[in-house]
C-alpha cells in the first residue's frame, strides 16, 4: 500500500504557535533550506528572531545533527558583524534540534541576480565581494574555513549590509575530523567548489578554497554562468575535479581586464597559485576597482566604501577600466 503524500510545508506550518524552551514563539514559516525550515519567532525582549529547525527526517542522522549544531559554535567564534549570531540552541520535544538567530530582512545575491536577469552590475559585485573578503579575513584569522561560499549564502540586508550565511559545514582550519578523512566527504556546493574539495581531499581544503569560491561567485554574478557549466552532473563533477576555469573575459568580455585577472588568479586550479589569503585578494580587488578611465563624479562614485549605493539603483553607471600596466 502506497502511503499518502504529506506536504512538508503543511507539516512545517503545524509548528506555528509553538513556544520553544518557554521562550521563542513561532509566528510563521519564513522559508526552507536544504536541511532546515526557517521560522519568524517572537523574542522575550520584544524583537523578532529567526528560528532554524532541522528537517525531522534528518534528526536521526548523527553527522547531520552534529554539523547543524556546530553552526552555532563556529558562527559565534568569528568576531565580525557580517556573521549572523546564534542567540540560542536547543532540542524540541520530538528530539529535533533548532537554532535561534538574528532575523535578516533583504535578499541573497543569488535571488537578486535571478531577479535582475542573471547578472549584477560590476559596482554591486565588487562592493559585495569586498565585504565578503573582509568577513573571510576575520573568519580565517579565527581559524574558520567556510567551505560553502556562494551567492545563495551571501545576504544583502535592507539596510545595505552584507552577511555571510550558513557556517554549518565550516571547520576549524587546523582540524579535520576522522569521519571526513575516512569518507572523503563531499561537502559544499559543486558549482562553487574548488578542485581539491570536489576530489574529497579535505585535508587540503584551506583558506584558498574559500577564495576560489569567492572567485566563482564573482564569475557567476558578472557572467551569468558557472565556472564549469556542464549539463550533466557527472560531467560537472569531472570538470570541477580536473579542468581549469576559463578566463572570465572569455565568457564576459565586457568585464574590465584588471577585474577579470583578479578573478582568474583566484580560480587557479592549484591552491598554492591562488591569492595567499583573503586580505591579499581584497587588496587586489581594490586596486582592480580603482583603475578608471575617467574620474567618477561625486554622484557616480564606484569606490568600495560607498558601493552600497548601487544596490537598489535602477541603472548602475557604466564602469570602464584601463589595461593594467605591463610588468
Amino acid at each position: 500500500m502506497i502511503p499518502d503524500y504529506v506536504d512538508p510545508l503543511e507539516v512545517a506550518e503545524q509548528r506555528v504557535g509553538l513556544v520553544l524552551n518557554g521562550t521563542w514563539k513561532l509566528l510563521s514559516v519564513l522559508g526552507s533550506g536544504g536541511t532546515s525550515w526557517i521560522y519568524v519567532a517572537d523574542a522575550p525582549w520584544g524583537d523578532r528572531v529567526a528560528v532554524k529547525i532541522l528537517h525531522g527526517m534528518l534528526a536521526s542522522v548523527p553527522q547531520v545533527v552534529e554539523r547543524f549544531v556546530r553552526e552555532a559554535k563556529i558562527a559565534n567564534l568569528v568576531k565580525h558583524k557580517g556573521v549572523v549570531r546564534v542567540n540560542d540552541d536547543g532540542v524540541m520535544d520530538n528530539g529535533v534540534p533548532y537554532l535561534v538567530m538574528d532575523l535578516l530582512e533583504g535578499e541573497t545575491l543569488e535571488a537578486r541576480a535571478e531577479r535582475k536577469g542573471g547578472r549584477l552590475p560590476i559596482p554591486e559585485v565588487m562592493w559585495a565581494a569586498d565585504q565578503v573578503l573582509d568577513i573571510l579575513h576575520a573568519a580565517h584569522k579565527d581559524g574558520v574555513v567556510h567551505r560553502d561560499v556562494k551567492p545563495e549564502n551571501i545576504f544583502l540586508t535592507n539596510d545595505r549590509q552584507i552577511k555571510l550565511l550558513d557556517f554549518g559545514i565550516a571547520r576549524l582550519a587546523d582540524h579535520v575530523s576522522q569521519e571526513e578523512t575516512q569518507m572523503g566527504t563531499l561537502l559544499g556546493t559543486l558549482d562553487f567548489m574548488p578542485p581539491e574539495q570536489a576530489r574529497g581531499e579535505v585535508d587540503k581544503v584551506g583558506v584558498q578554497a574559500d577564495l576560489w569560491s569567492v572567485g566563482a561567485t564573482i564569475f557567476r554574478l558578472l557572467s551569468g554562468r558557472m565556472v564549469h557549466d556542464e549539463d550533466r552532473i557527472i560531467d560537472q563533477i569531472q570538470a570541477t575535479m580536473s579542468k581549469s576555469a576559463l578566463p572570465l573575459q572569455e565568457v564576459a568580455p565586457d568585464v574590465p581586464e584588471s577585474i577579470a585577472l583578479m578573478v582568474d588568479y583566484a580560480l587557479k586550479f592549484d591552491a598554492p597559485q591562488r591569492w595567499p589569503n583573503a586580505r591579499a585578494m581584497r587588496n587586489a580587488l581594490m586596486v582592480a576597482n580603482s583603475v578608471l578611465d575617467e574620474p567618477a563624479s561625486s554622484s557616480q562614485s564606484v569606490s568600495l566604501t560607498s558601493g552600497a549605493r548601487f544596490f537598489g539603483a535602477p541603472d548602475a553607471p557604466p564602469m570602464s577600466m584601463r589595461r593594467p600596466p605591463r610588468r
